[in-house]
């Protein structure tokens, strides 16, 4: 019996085999977008070993380079993450970019009409301002989803462009300064309202000058929600029952999961996230709301969530990706004759790697698992 047991194959634990398969999918990804995207810059004529190296020297050679990536990667956390927790439970909330322009929007009105409190005070409602903004924004179409069967996709996109409205005409009238400028905007916001840039608090601003590098506290404040975020995923009874609505509907209501409600919870998270994207471009950046405020950080979340396969701890890193490509484009702007829109194209095909990678290592591994337990079963 015991020289039977012996002989009998063994069974790897299944998270080691998953994370072989997440590393071999990745860098199959990888080599597959860069092989492909060294194509298409031949064609353009240049060496695409230079432009690689070009787009990683940008982003690496100095603190400040980095700074720069780290920048532009925050808001892509809190975006892609607002995607990633309404696409667990089977939900596409397109509406990011406009929940995150509301979300500005009363930031900034709370930053003005609040003015006189303290810092301790003023940041941190001004902040709860812009996540409730954007909760409310996003409750709208969320309610309609569950109460009418109207397909968030659709609803969220029309949301967007209302949101767009709302906010120049906010800016046009309630919220415009009464100091002339040859923009339109709010007026600033005080000092109490900004966040503290991240160098200058810690005494470095000598190598990553606050002038260049608009890298905040929100940056280190998105890794600690990126653990919250997992945490109610991976911890809770309403990530359980979030994961349960997005895989598997008719069983999750079986069990005694509210679909609607959990819905609807979810989608208010969701844009509660949204309403973090844009702080650092206004507290951290500007110090007040213009008509020229940054779009696209919303659509750019979606390509974020994806490629961080809509995991908490892949989110991080790919935002910092994009914001390494995004750094980037100032080199290849400067050293070589490549289109900027170059890097939207690597970006696209190292998506759609990305996805194509691990859907295949994903059968794979399934396939060689249940030959192992059949194996074990004989």
């Amino acid at each position: 019996m015991a020289t039977e047991a012996a002989t009998q194959p063994r069974i790897r634990p299944e998270w080691i085999d998953f994370l072989v398969a997440q590393l071999i999918a990745l860098a199959g990804a990888f080599a597959f977008a860069a092989l492909i995207g060294a194509v298409i810059v031949i064609a353009y004529g240049e060496d695409p070993l230079f432009v690689y190296r070009t787009v990683w020297a940008f982003g690496t050679s100095r603190p400040q380079d980095f700074a720069i990536v780290l920048e532009n990667a925050t808001p892509l956390i809190y975006s892609g993450l607002a995607v990633a927790v309404a696409f667990k439970a089977g939900l596409f909330n397109i509406g990011v970019e406009g929940q995150y322009i509301v979300g500005m929007a009363a930031a900034a009105a709370a930053a003005i009409t609040l003015s006189g409190l303290p810092t301790v005070l003023l940041l941190p409602l001004v902040i709860v301002a812009a996540m409730t903004g954007a909760l409310l924004w996003a409750a709208v179409p969320a309610v309609l989803k569950v109460k009418t069967g109207a397909h968030e996709v659709v609803t969220t996109i029309m949301m967007n462009g209302i949101a767009v409205s709302l906010v120049a005409w906010l800016i046009l009238h309630p919220l415009r300064s009464d100091v002339q400028t040859t923009d339109l905007r709010t007026t600033d916001f005080p000092d109490e309202a900004l966040v503290p840039n991240l160098a200058t608090s810690l005494g470095i601003e000598d190598v990553i000058p606050d002038s260049i590098a608009h890298l905040t506290w929100l940056f280190p404040i998105s890794l600690v929600v990126c653990f919250a975020v997992w945490f109610m995923m991976f911890r809770t009874r309403l990530g359980y029952e979030v994961r349960a609505v997005g895989s598997s509907p008719g069983s999750a209501e079986a069990g005694g999961v509210s679909i609607g409600g959990t819905q609807i919870k979810i989608f208010l998270i969701s844009g509660a996230l949204a309403g973090l994207v844009g702080l650092n471009h206004i507290l951290g950046d500007t110090g007040y709301l213009g008509s020229n405020y940054e779009t696209g950080l919303g659509f750019s979340g979606i390509a974020v969530a994806f490629l961080g396969r809509n995991h908490p701890a892949g989110i991080p890193l790919a935002a910092i990706l994009f914001g390494m490509l995004l750094r980037g484009q100032d080199g290849l702007a400067i050293l070589t004759e490549l289109p900027i829109e170059i890097l939207i194209i690597l970006q696209g095909i190292l998506i759609l790697s990305v996805v194509v990678a691990y859907e295949l290592v994903s059968s794979a591994l399934a396939r060689r698992r249940q030959a192992q337990l059949g194996q074990v079963a004989s």
